[in-house]
């Protein structure tokens, strides 16, 4: 679960994008950078109709801020907190409401550690603002009686949820993105657009296409503990595909030696403790919801750890892919998501 609710790690550059466009007679791509989500948002795209995919790409994504964000008065998420606990049904968007429909599944499957309803536990540890602390221990206690996946019940006749408890209010900064990844990505299939790159602040892309010299995007995974935020681990050929990224070193603060990071174990009511330092999730693009799976992947791998996490990948469809780097620097990978990488820095 995600700090700040949504995952804002653009400006901490997780991944080297290579988007070069110097192809000999290409036409030239339009790109625009935005502000959307709590993130820096690039939107890069090539072809007759890419102006107006950028800019209905833009549109949509502050659409999905509005309705999904974590203030604002046409948020479903204000509307489920203010409702918790009443037994209110909050009638939702249908974004909204596929969204937590695909998180419960992925809830029971990973035994609860994805949850959107940790954010009661989001917001007591404050990870990645000003707010900063380490809770008591029966702070922590409060805070998780206010979670639960169980405790968010979903009515689909109407698309409806209602939240159980008082007080309980959800994160969705774990798949929010992942979500818009895959809004973008229909807007330029509807505009025909063949090759693009739709980047949200870094840890959630989706590569449309080929670049300029007809090869996969180059996409360079960080080295979790390098200080030089440019010094890559590996790079990940991507086409036609969503990737996604989490690491303990995006946001975080130290205390008595212990690193607490921003992803938050639903269970325990604390950052995840266990040797991952991060995870990358790459999902092909034929693959139904590929960027919001991307997304939650990410977290839920992280927070099942390096041996649990492998193992939760391997159970899934060939179609997603990825691995976990632990403190050692050993890689734990599924569906020979190493045999695709380049550039690796570290012996497998």
């Amino acid at each position: 679960m995600m700090a700040g609710r949504w995952r804002a790690a653009g400006v901490l550059a997780l991944f080297w994008v290579c988007m070069v466009f110097a192809g000999c007679g290409r036409q030239e791509p339009v790109r625009q950078t935005v502000l959307v989500m709590d993130t820096v948002a690039t939107l890069t795209a090539t072809g007759p109709e890419a102006e107006a995919a950028v800019s209905e790409g833009v549109t949509r994504l502050r659409e999905l801020e509005a309705m999904a964000s974590p203030a604002g008065a046409d948020s479903d998420l204000v509307k489920l907190a203010a409702a918790a606990g009443n037994g209110q049904w909050v009638k939702l968007h249908s974004e909204v409401y596929h969204m937590l429909a695909v998180s419960q599944a992925y809830s029971e499957r990973s035994g609860g550690a994805w949850d959107v309803t940790a954010g009661p536990l989001v917001e007591l540890w404050g990870i990645g603002t000003e707010r900063a602390r380490v809770p008591s221990a029966a702070e922590i206690a409060a805070a998780r009686a206010k979670v639960g996946w169980q405790k968010l019940e979903l009515l689909p006749q109407t698309q409806s949820a209602r939240l159980m408890e008082a007080g309980m209010c959800l994160d969705l900064g774990g798949i929010a993105k992942g979500y818009a990844l895959d809004e973008v990505r229909r807007i330029y299939a509807q505009h025909g657009i063949k090759d693009g790159l739709i980047n949200l602040g870094a840890s959630s892309l989706y590569a449309v296409g080929r670049n300029d010299k007809g090869q996969p995007w180059r996409i360079g995974i960080r080295d979790p503990r390098a200080e030089d935020k440019d010094t890559r681990l590996a790079v990940v050929p991507l086409g036609d595909a969503a990737l996604s990224t989490s690491g303990d070193y995006e946001r975080y603060f130290e205390q008595d030696g212990v690193r607490y990071h921003h992803i938050i174990d639903p269970r325990t009511g604390a950052p995840a403790q266990n040797a991952a330092m991060s995870a990358t999730i790459v999902v092909a693009g034929s693959c139904a919801d590929a960027g919001m799976l991307s997304d939650l992947l990410t977290t839920t791998v992280f927070v099942l750890g390096p041996e649990q996490g492998q193992a939760f990948l391997e159970d899934l469809p060939d179609e997603v892919q990825g691995m976990l780097c632990d403190k050692q620097y050993k890689l734990w990978a599924a569906h020979d998501f190493l045999d695709g990488l380049q550039d690796l820095q570290i012996n497998r």
